[in-house]
């Protein structure tokens, strides 16, 4: 599941809560419909390091936003891990999620992706702003962005027609090429992340993880685990500026010693993630396609 911090502006007093609220342990703290009773109390909650589940559509934001900037990386002069695709190896499945962006305005737009006819349009929901629909004029250039499969993707089009009947959608023009970067599931990269952990018995500690795949990692841990185990395991990643916090389910699949002074007394545990939502494998192939472009992205 991914989480976000609650931002001061979310928590407003004498107002119901539109959202259940943890801790940053991960520990459930308020449900939604709550109502703040001060100013004390919010900052109570704020100093607890209170986060929120997103929702889906914020899930698919997230995940597809920072699969995008690995993408635009590799446009980058003297990158050569960019693949060149025709529109059609996409395959597509109406109501995939895009991204658009109109010229040089800075802000994106998320619409869902309706059919393609080959070599004549692409067809997208119409763009909104303020839950209304933004009107676009014929012609406007734009560049469309999105992740599926295994593949995040770019490519520049432009509005053939901005059609209101039988409601309001897009017809865009064919791409010629899609630039795409492959976002590999099996690749296991060093890293080293802070980690917050809580066991099946309830018990919260921290740990760091030291290599990380999209199936799992090895976590480095003071705390006595047992092989089998099954624990809550949480962890920040920040790709290109965007923040994604990942609290998943994990099971204990062995145990080894490591050889790091900076983590002494602690022993390396291989863990096991389990039941992977859609947007946690994008957002952690996301996070794995930028460590292996930048080693420096390591956490």
């Amino acid at each position: 599941m991914l989480r976000v911090p609650v931002r001061p502006s979310e928590f407003l007093v004498g107002k119901p809560i539109p959202f259940d609220v943890f801790d940053r342990h991960g520990r459930f703290l308020l449900a939604k419909g709550h109502v703040i009773a001060s100013a004390e109390e919010k900052e109570k909650l704020l100093r607890q390091g209170a986060e929120r589940n997103l929702t889906t559509d914020e899930r698919f934001r997230q995940a597809i936003g920072a699969a995008l900037n690995v993408v635009e990386r590799e446009e980058e002069p003297g990158k050569n891990n960019a693949l060149r695709l025709n529109f059609e190896e996409l395959r597509l499945l109406p109501g995939t999620v895009l991204q658009i962006q109109l010229g040089r305005e800075e802000d994106r737009y998320f619409v869902r992706y309706i059919g393609s006819l080959r070599g004549k349009s692409v067809i997208v929901d119409a763009l909104e702003r303020g839950g209304l629909p933004l009107f676009v004029p014929d012609g406007t250039a734009l560049q469309v962005r999105g992740s599926v499969g295994s593949y995040a993707f770019v490519f520049p089009s432009s509005v053939l027609v901005n059609a209101s009947r039988p409601y309001p959608h897009l017809h865009l023009t064919y791409p010629l090429e899609v630039v795409a970067v492959r976002l590999r599931r099996s690749e296991r990269v060093p890293v080293r992340l802070v980690a917050a952990v809580v066991s099946d018995d309830n018990q919260a500690f921290g740990g760091v993880i030291l290599d990380l795949s999209v199936g799992g990692g090895l976590l480095a841990t003071r705390h006595p685990l047992k092989v089998g185990q099954r624990i809550q395991i949480k962890f920040k990643l920040e790709i290109s500026g965007t923040e994604i916090i990942l609290a998943v389910p994990a099971i204990v699949r062995s145990m080894r010693e490591i050889d790091d002074r900076t983590l002494e007394g602690a022993k390396g545990y291989g863990i096991e993630f389990v039941d992977l939502t859609p947007e946690d494998t994008v957002a952690l192939m996301t996070y794995i396609a930028a460590v292996q472009t930048n080693p420096t992205v390591t956490g």
